[in-house]
This record gives C-alpha cells, structure tokens and sequence, in this order.
C-alpha cells in the first residue's frame, strides 16, 4: 500500500524461499596445477544462501542470486532521538524503581569478614565518585575530566539526583530515615571471607543511580592486596528478589556486631536503670530493643506487631564472650572463624568524627512472633554493614 502521512518507503534485501536453497549458480571450487579437478562446491551445503562475499564480488552480481527485494511501510521519524528525559527526583514513582542491586565477590584473596566496614565503605566511595563523573558529563558534555574537576575548573555541586546513594541531600546534609542505600557485604558460605554484595534502599534506585551501580569499578585494597571485583548478579524489587539478607524468617542472628547508638545515660529524667550501669551485656540488648522498636515504627510491613513479644538472646561462648558464629547461619559445615566483636574494623576511615570503635557492641539472637523480611541491619554504621542479622539455620 501507499504511505501515510509521517510513513515511508524502504527496500529490504531478503532471502527469497523459491532460489535461496538452490545451486545453479554456485559454481564448483577450482583445483590447483598439477591436482585432480575438483568438482565439489565449496560451501555446505550447495545453496545460494551460502554463497560469500568474495564470489559476488568475482561473478559481480549486483544483487546476491537467491535473494529478492521486498518494500516496507515505517514511521518517518523512527530513528529520530528522544527528547532528553529530566531525571525523576526522590518522591516520585517508588512503585516503578530497582531497590535491590546484588553482585558476587571475586577476587585472589577475599577479605575477611572483619573487613565488612572498609569494604561497604569503599564501595559507596567508589560509587559517589561514579556518580561525579556521571553528573559531570551530564552538565559539561565529553569535555569533562577528572583533572579539571580536581582543579575547580569543572565542578559538580549539586549530587541530589544521587541521594540514594550517597546518602545527603542538596545541602550535603545527612537524610533522616532509613530508605536510603544500606552497603551490606555477607559472608554467606560461613568460611570467614566475604563474598557478597547486597546493595538496598527502601526508595528505590533513580535510572541515573542504576547507570552508577552498573559500572561500579574493582576496588583497590592496598598495595600488598589484590583488587575485588564486583560482578552484578541481578536486581530487582524487594518482593521479588531475595537473596540471602533479604530472606524472610521468624529467627535472625548477628554476622556483624551491633554497635549502641546512644551512650549509658546516668542523669536526668531519662537515665537508664542502675542495673544497667554494671551490666554491658544487658545495656547493649537493651538499646537493641530500642532499635527494633524503631524498626517496628517505621516499617509498614511489621504494623501491629508488639515489640514487647520480640525475643533478645545475647551469643555468648563459655566464658560469656560475645562471639559471631558462622554457623549459626551458614549451617554445621561452616567453617570460619568464631570472631569476638573487638576483632571487626569498626572505625570508618572516611569519617574523621566516626566513634564507633569505642561504642559497646554486641552478638544477638533475634526471634519475632512472625516471619520478618529482611534486611534486618540495626544500630551505628548499620548502612555499612555492621549490626547485620541474617535468617537463623
């Protein structure tokens, strides 16, 4: 038929099924000097079909035999560029963003599961530098370099598109609430070395935050140390994607210490009990329940449920130790290390004001009334990766 107004007219070259499996024009191959002729086609099998290149070119065939021309209708404007998008900022369209970006860990030598801290806090630092050279494309074009933005003549200041990632807002400024990416590297084999990633946030990930976690490049660890690759596993929506933090279980117990938010308070209207004050063990179960009171708050999927009911049992070896046990939730054939909570990193290095180190800490066992979703990361540096529970074997 004939175009309509905004269509055209364009020839496709396709193989025509009455000549396309026929022979008569291919010619046999030629033996050299001295040989028996030979007689046999070079292709298999005999077809127009196979026919190459170099042979129409020799027999200077316009058209390749076996072959016809057929007309089709298109849009005129197919290949025309879409319209630049601006990118949805946070709030709108929730229901329709990635909250999952999972990769394995694949390296010579795997850190350690001590290395948890360092390790979630490379990988944001080597995202936001991701997301610097994505903005800064975005706002000086192929013209844009490392070196001039290191310089002043380039800069990027407004990172918001990004706060997902990052973790600030337009001012800089932490974001309250917790929907923002958690880092959370797991030792899921129980071996006492990391080797996965699980990146989530309750906001879901902007298209621009995604491109950053896509090209998330090998973290460098030292110079005596080799380089950790990331290689993305999938991602996904937190209904329909659930690798191991975000399983759902009744029973979840510590694979990092959990640090306490606040410090004992021995004065004023909200001191806490004296028998916390000779009590480290039961001070630290204490704000832990504090933390999952707030994680009951603030969760629409854990409504109704009484904090009261929610089970808090310290892992203690022999001697009353806090201790980390692999199999706990990697099962009997675990077998890493038993790891006191002293024995984690647990100052950040990015963070000169970070505290952590000197916080209590502890090793728990958390049991609801019902089955909970993960993640279930509570306390100081919970977002990278400390006071991490996983679902209990």
């Amino acid at each position: 038929g004939s175009p309509n107004a905004g269509e055209e007219l364009v020839r496709v070259l396709c193989a025509d099924p009455k000549a396309a499996f026929d022979d008569e024009h291919v010619k046999p191959a030629t033996a050299k000097r001295g040989q028996q002729k030979n007689t046999r086609s070079p292709y298999d099998p005999a077809w127009h079909l196979c026919i190459e290149t170099a042979q129409l070119h020799n027999e200077k065939w316009s058209d390749p035999p076996g072959s016809r021309w057929v007309t089709y209708i298109r849009p005129a404007d197919c290949f025309d560029p879409l319209p630049k998008t601006k990118p949805r900022r946070q709030g709108t369209g929730f229901h329709r963003r990635p909250q999952v970006v999972r990769y394995a860990l694949d390296s010579v030598v795997l850190p350690l599961s001590t290395e948890t801290l360092p390790i979630a806090e490379s990988v944001r630092g080597a995202l936001i530098g991701r997301c610097i050279h994505i903005a800064g494309r975005s706002k000086y074009g192929k013209d844009w370099s490392w070196e001039k933005h290191r310089s002043g003549e380039q800069p990027v200041d407004d990172l918001s598109v990004f706060a997902n990632l990052t973790g600030k807002d337009e001012q800089a400024q932490p974001l309250m609430g917790h929907g923002h990416a958690f880092y959370l590297p797991t030792d899921e084999d129980g071996d006492g070395r990391l080797d996965h990633l699980t990146v989530v946030a309750e906001n879901g990930f902007e298209p621009d935050e995604m491109k950053a976690l896509d090209r998330l490049p090998p973290l460098k660890r030292g110079e005596d140390l080799p380089g950790l690759n990331l290689l993305m596993l999938g991602w996904g929506r937190l209904e329909d994607f659930a690798p191991l933090p975000l399983k759902t279980s009744a029973c979840w117990v510590s694979t990092t210490p959990f640090l306490v938010t606040r410090h004992l308070k021995k004065n004023g209207r909200k001191k806490d009990p004296k028998e916390l004050w000779t009590d480290p063990q039961k001070f630290i179960a204490t704000v832990l329940r504090e933390e999952l009171e707030r994680l009951i708050e603030r969760r629409s999927d854990l409504a109704g449920m009484d904090s009261k009911a929610v089970e808090i049992e310290p892992c203690v070896d022999e001697h009353g130790v806090f201790r980390v046990d692999p199999r706990s939730w990697a099962g009997t054939d675990a077998k890493g290390p038993l790891h006191r909570p002293i024995e984690f990193k647990r100052f950040r290095s990015r963070k000169r004001s970070d505290d952590g180190g000197r916080r209590p800490s502890g090793v728990f066992r958390v049991r609801f009334p019902r089955p909970v979703r993960g993640p279930i990361a509570l306390g100081h540096s919970s977002h990278f990766g400390l006071g991490l529970f996983l679902p209990c074997r």
